[in-house]
């Protein structure tokens, strides 16, 4: 007897069956606001300068003799306005004509453009660790604060990060808003080295042993006054050989940073005035939608304006640490 059949009712299916669903990109979270000193009084121009000043030198003087006067150190810190990024998409009508997913494609364009221009700002942001001097330990008051991770492999260890808290106790850094970005990596070095205490104090496996150190972006610990968060836009190290100096050299056998290692970024963020890194908007990112009638298409344009500098390095420390090992 005849029947229908797959082999002989192949126009009655459906050759490709499409979701209602739009995978979309996975995409990490962004670090928070308020990381760098937003300078809103430069709203034009091309260049900002706060001027800065130092500390007045102290003499040893006798009985009769003259008061030294010196002048007092004075300089300034600059801010430009580098960066200009835009990107935007269109959608024809012949697509929204003919597409059951034009209406979602389109609601996106604007959305996936602004996260763009943020990503790029993130990433401009945390490259202000160029600031330091390159292949120079950057001392100050002997404390290096340009140094390797000084595990094997330049892998991070607890010793680091209480080496950062000493860099910036004798550098008067204020105790509070005190952060370190690290890498994904790092902290599977973190878990690890605590592993062991937490499972003899941790039966249940809750907390920190059940979840790792981190949720979302910062660790739910706070090691040596240090919040540490974690970040996907930490920069790439850059060869460079850096000679130990001072009284306080850093406590790694190398500090020798390697092509291909992760930057590691310390800093204070307690107020303004502290803040390593200064910041100016010239344009919000902005989104300008208009009908190109000639084209028969909606055209949308994001565009941004903006510009990074150093403003206090005593404040920064940076650390290079192992990309492939924990």
């Amino acid at each position: 007897m005849a029947g229908n059949i797959i082999a002989n009712t192949d126009p009655a299916i459906r050759a490709i069956v499409h979701s209602n669903d739009l995978l979309k990109q996975l995409e990490d979270d962004f670090l928070p606001e308020g990381l760098t000193r937003d300078v809103t009084e430069f709203s034009d121009g091309t260049t900002f300068q706060i001027p800065t000043v130092g500390q007045m030198p102290l003499y040893d003087i006798g009985e009769g003799e003259d008061t030294p006067l010196s002048a007092l150190d004075t300089g300034t810190v600059t801010l430009t306005i580098t960066e200009h990024k835009g990107t935007g998409g269109y959608i024809s009508d012949e697509l929204k004509e003919n597409g059951y997913k034009a209406a979602a494609i389109e609601a996106e364009i604007v959305p996936q453009s602004l996260r763009s221009i943020a990503e790029a700002y993130e990433t401009d942001m945390l490259s202000q660790e160029s600031e330091q001097t390159s292949a120079s330990p950057n001392m100050v008051n002997d404390v290096s604060h340009r140094f390797t991770a000084s595990g094997t492999a330049d892998i991070l260890t607890l010793a680091d990060i209480a080496y950062m808290k000493l860099g910036f106790d004798v550098a008067n850094v204020p105790p509070e808003g005190r952060i370190l970005l690290l890498p994904p990596i790092a902290e599977v070095t973190l878990n690890e080295a605590v592993g062991g205490a937490a499972f003899t104090n941790n039966p249940m496996f809750e907390g920190m042993v059940g979840t790792g150190f981190s949720t979302g972006h910062k660790f739910i610990r706070n090691i040596f006054g240090f919040d540490i968060w974690t970040s996907n836009r930490l920069p790439d190290a850059v060869a460079e050989s850096i000679t130990a100096t001072g009284t306080l050299p850093p406590i790694g056998a190398t500090n020798d940073f390697e092509a291909g290692d992760k930057i590691a970024i310390a800093m204070c963020v307690a107020d303004d005035s502290v803040k390593p890194f200064m910041n100016a908007w010239r344009r919000m990112p902005r989104v300008e939608g208009v009908r190109n009638v000639s084209k028969r298409r909606d055209e949308f344009h994001v565009t941004a304006r903006w510009g990074f500098a150093a403003q206090r390095l005593e404040t920064l420390i940076v650390m290079s640490l192992s990309s492939d090992a924990y």
